[in-house]
């Protein structure tokens, strides 16, 4: 596939991954200095009705995840009987490659790419779209350490499925599945980050199957007694067999690894009262009467409690300073503070240095006094793509802009010479793949049929074959003759108009052959 161009724009240069469903190439885009990523289905998919039914939904959907976790898709199609994706090229490793090199990972490590695989499946659980196939191949990790998850809905496109060392057991039992199906998968590769291979191995897919519905894991600090216990917990609480007795979202499971990374403070313990052995073998006359006096006293620190938070309207806190911070995790700051996340204005992306929902301002400004439940109004950096609608119909083209809220197009008609490319957009600025605000004047340009004709130069010619070249080209002939004692008989001496002037497709040209010498 070394040097096939898809979309006459994505060169192929080199192969950089295999896997079941497909192989993954290095590629040049051609009309913008980038290197990207294009994964080419095996083509016995391309007979799949299924997989052709469902590819042009999956990507679509897929291109619509603008996250910093995501990998990124630009484009997408079907060409040489083969179905393709251009994607974001990450320079790095995928973390099956990593374990393969380094055997596991350090509980801070593998706790940290868990929760930014958290934050990615946080995002598309709440766009409605379940993943499927979380599992160390499609996690990737950049030279730099960030990392992306791939393979978003496309894993559920072909046939085929996440590998049984991974699935969850309502996916091992055929059931339905929700977004704690990709928590439960999590689970496991962070078990294998760290232990160094999945809770539940065999040869035979099969038995792995029964034992994710049947079996539990053995607890990892058994296998490794460094392993932090409150780390332990979270991995059990994910692979639990009911769903509902895991984390119920990606969110929640981020949380407790922020925790223990110590990013946000450990939720606090319940405040229990309990009464002395001794206490306890009183009688109940005694043990009613403590309790009353428990309850005047909470009573009484109620009021006082009360007096003191609206004598001045409610309790004042100093806003903490969020900017620089994710959304997620600054909206989990101002909570503790008793704080609530206000108005968020989207500020987009200008270049590919700076990193989407992160927060850039904040109004009150960090260290106003206010009182608590008030709102922070919050500017976050927001990510908008201008996606590559060269090759698609007009009215597609401004379907798919639409959806990314790009509704300022103009249109320019450009006369083309191929069939193909009329009613198709054949340029379009800016460039698919550049980073755009919704305002941005978005201009295409589409084919029509050629309105005039250049003529062609046939004095030289035989007559047929003159006559052949003007009518080739949309033009009607007309034939006088002439003696010339210069120009072999049946050849043209001259033409009117001349050549490389401009006629009106249908127009006419009069051609003046030769009858030889008189």
């Amino acid at each position: 596939m070394e040097g096939t161009v898809f979309n006459q724009r994505y060169l192929l240069k080199g192969k950089i991954g295999v896997g079941e469903r497909s192989e993954v190439y290095l590629a040049d885009d051609l009309q913008q200095p980038r290197l990207l990523a294009v994964k080419v289905f095996h083509s016995q998919y391309s007979s799949d009705p299924s997989f052709v039914q469902r590819f042009p939904l999956e990507a679509q959907t897929t291109s619509s995840l603008n996250h910093p976790n995501i990998i990124d898709v630009f484009d997408w199609g079907n060409e040489y009987g083969l179905y393709y994706m251009v994607m974001e090229y990450v320079d790095g490793s995928n973390l099956k490659e990593l374990l393969a090199v380094e055997g596991k990972a350090l509980p801070g490590r593998a706790a940290e790419i868990a929760m930014d695989v958290c934050s990615a499946l946080d995002f598309a659980h709440r766009h409605n779209l379940v993943h499927g196939d979380i599992k160390p191949s499609n996690i990737l990790i950049s030279k730099t350490g960030q990392v992306k998850v791939t393979d978003f809905g496309i894993a559920r496109a072909g046939s085929g499925g996440t590998a049984a060392q991974y699935i969850s057991p309502e996916q091992a039992q055929g059931l339905a599945v929700d977004g704690r199906t990709d928590i439960y998968s999590l689970g496991i590769v962070l078990y294998e980050m760290l232990i160094g291979r999945p809770p539940f191995d065999d040869a035979d897919p099969t038995t792995v199957a029964y034992k994710q519905v049947r079996e539990e894991p053995v607890p990892p600090t058994a296998l490794n007694p460094e392993i932090p216990p409150v780390l332990e917990a979270v991995v059990l609480k994910t692979m639990a067999k009911n769903p509902a007795e895991r984390f119920q979202t990606a969110q929640q499971m981020k949380d407790e690894l922020m925790r223990f990374l110590g990013k946000i403070p450990a939720a606090p313990a319940p405040v229990t009262m309990a009464a002395p052995v001794a206490e306890a073998k009183k009688s109940s006359a005694a043990a009613w009467a403590w309790a009353g006096v428990i309850v005047t006293i909470l009573v009484v620190a109620g009021i006082v409690l009360a007096v003191v938070f609206t004598r001045d309207g409610g309790e004042t806190v100093q806003v903490t300073n969020v900017v620089n911070m994710k959304l997620e995790d600054a909206s989990i700051a101002l909570e503790q503070q008793g704080l609530k996340v206000g108005d968020i204005e989207d500020q987009y992306m200008e270049s590919e240095s700076q990193e989407a929902d992160v927060v850039v301002a904040q109004d009150p400004a960090a260290g106003s006094e206010v009182k608590t439940g008030n709102k922070i109004k919050l500017t976050v950096i927001k990510e908008l793509r201008m996606p590559n609608v060269t090759g698609l119909s007009k009215s597609d083209a401004v379907n798919n802009l639409k959806k990314q809220n790009l509704t300022v197009v103009e249109i320019d008609n450009k006369p083309v010479e191929e069939e193909e490319e009329i009613g198709k957009v054949v340029s379009q600025s800016p460039a698919g793949g550049s980073l755009v605000s919704p305002d941005v004047t978005v201009k295409l340009e589409v084919g029509v049929e050629p309105t005039t004709v250049t003529v062609p130069n046939v004095v030289g010619m035989e007559e047929d074959k003159a006559k052949k070249e003007l009518e080739d080209s949309g033009l009607d002939v007309q034939v006088e003759e002439d003696v010339s004692p210069d120009v072999p008989e049946g050849q043209v001496m001259s033409q009117d108009p001349t050549s490389g002037q401009t006629l009106e497709k249908g127009g006419t040209v009069t051609m003046v052959v030769s009858k030889g010498p008189s």
